[in-house]
């Protein structure tokens, strides 16, 4: 049987309530007739607007002026317009945007426009989230074009730096972890010109001493990812030529920490490592030769200072020729104690550092001793001794006494004038060691890590201390004989002070 149909609401009641605004307006816009829904949308009663006001009157300002300019000309020409977008203004002020679409009727009463509106509130929402979708895209293809350009231009900086360092790259197979190499890498094997290079290739070509370092610092490039690795080997050239390659290597990961990429860079360093040999061959050379040359003058300035001291004891010579057989004497000491810290300083840089004979020693009574003996080398200084607990000690008192002779000579010639220099002894707790203190200007801070260096801090000209600036890098290598260690520190408050420790029991 056919659907029962239910009974039709009447023509008034559809158009009060057909689920669209309908308004039916004069040719200027007044309106003549408009439903109740659109009265509900707009929150106010038909009987407010119907021949009060025009269609334009419930726009905003904006669709009041297109209203104006092109609504009504494209009417009157086409007779009617689909799907115009306008904001209609609510009684409480707030715009509401509404799809409009109008059909002008011409009868024999005259022209009237029927308009219907429909709420595009949603479709507004998705319009603009087109729209900033749209604008997003046209942002992302902008920054995309400016990426490639920018990794163009990194690629282009990449192969200059890459032709002009001589430099050659290769990479890693993420799944099966062999290395792929550029054409250019036969370069590096002894070829005239790039052929293509692989991974058992370049292995093979690697000296037998080294292949076990290369692989264990290769896994280590690939254990330890987001760090720089680098490493050295030698390869065995086609060309009969054994070149030293530095390589550098980085591994990076996907988000679930499995391997991604790994990428290096090789460099042929034949020269430089061949320099830096004959470099260290010629220090060594030329150290090796102050060493010999300063032990075969300690024995002719021996005798001479003998030979001075011997013509001294006669009671025949003027005031005069005594004067100066004292300064032949000052001068050949000088002379021999400037050549005894070149010995010790070639011991120390090309021997096995310098010898020390540790036997029981009274610390206090040593730096007494010495102390008293350096007071006439400074005459109108102060030098005070101190002394912090009392026993035995091992060490060598020979090289103690030189390392406080080379403090204190360092802090007379430094500190200030009109202070005194202390030197202090101390046992405790298993420990001894020496404090030499001065007052006076800071040693500089950029000067501090490097002050037990050879000739980092020099002299005055008009010192009478000048030497070959090697007195601090003697007193660490006393202290590191010992078993110790000097620290410096220094202030303008406090003043500075070297400070030498070592095991009490060596």
């Amino acid at each position: 049987m056919p659907e029962a149909l239910p009974a039709l609401p009447g023509v008034e009641e559809l158009f009060e309530h057909f689920p669209c605004g309908l308004v039916v307006t004069s040719a200027r816009g007044t309106i003549m007739r408009v439903n109740e829904t659109l009265c509900s949308w707009l929150g106010v009663r038909p009987e407010d607007i119907v021949g009060r006001k025009k269609l334009q009157d419930l726009f905003t300002v904006g669709g009041r002026i297109f209203h104006q300019t092109h609504w009504l000309p494209m009417l009157q020409m086409q007779g009617s317009l689909s799907e115009v977008k306008f904001d209609l203004t609510h009684k409480d002020g707030r715009a509401i945007p509404m799809l409009l679409n109008a059909v002008r009727r011409k009868t024999g009463n005259g022209e009237f426009d029927e308009v219907s509106l429909t709420i595009s509130e949603e479709r507004n929402k998705y319009e603009k989230e087109l729209l900033f979708a749209r604008k997003r895209a046209d942002d992302l293809l902008v920054q995309q074009r400016a990426a490639q350009r920018t990794l163009e231009e990194a690629q282009s900086r990449l192969q200059l730096a890459v032709r002009v360092g001589a430099l050659y790259l290769w990479d890693v197979d993420a799944s099966t972890l062999r290395r792929r190499y550029q054409p250019e890498v036969a370069l590096l094997l002894g070829h005239a010109s790039p052929v293509a290079v692989d991974h058992d290739m370049f292995l093979a070509a690697i000296v037998d001493e080294d292949v076990d370092a290369e692989a264990s610092a290769f896994r280590a490039a690939l254990e330890q990812p987001g760090q720089v690795h680098t490493w050295a080997h030698r390869l065995n050239g086609a060309d009969g030529v054994q070149r030293v390659v530095s390589v550098s290597a980085q591994a990076f990961t996907d988000d679930d920490g499995t391997l991604a990429q790994l990428v290096g860079v090789a460099s042929d360093i034949t020269e430089s490592v061949l320099e830096r040999s004959r470099a260290h061959d010629r220090a060594m050379f030329a150290e090796q030769m102050m060493a010999i040359v300063s032990h075969d003058l300690r024995n002719p300035l021996s005798a001479i200072v003998m030979g001075a001291q011997v013509v001294g004891l006669g009671n025949d010579l003027s005031d005069q020729k005594s004067k100066a057989l004292a300064r032949v004497v000052s001068s050949a000491r000088r002379a021999r104690r400037l050549i005894d810290e070149l010995l010790d300083f070639t011991l120390a840089r090309v021997g096995r550092g310098l010898s020390v004979n540790r036997t029981p020693v009274d610390l206090r009574m040593l730096v007494a001793k010495v102390v008293d003996e350096l007071a006439p080398a400074f005459p109108g200084r102060g030098l005070k001794v101190h002394a912090i607990g009392s026993g035995t000690c091992t060490a060598d008192a020979d090289r103690v006494a030189q390392l406080v002779g080379n403090l204190v000579a360092n802090a007379m010639t430094y500190g200030a004038v009109d202070a005194d220099v202390t030197v202090t002894s101390w046992l405790a707790g298993g420990m001894a060691g020496i404090h030499v203190h001065n007052e006076g200007a800071p040693i500089p801070p950029a000067l501090l890590s490097a002050i037990f260096e050879p000739m980092v801090r020099g002299t005055p000209e008009n010192s009478s201390a000048r030497s070959v600036g090697l007195g601090l890098f003697i007193v660490r290598a006393i202290a590191d004989a010992h078993g110790g260690e000097v620290k410096v520190r220094s202030s303008a408050e406090a003043g500075t002070t070297f400070e030498f420790s070592f095991p009490a029991a060596g």
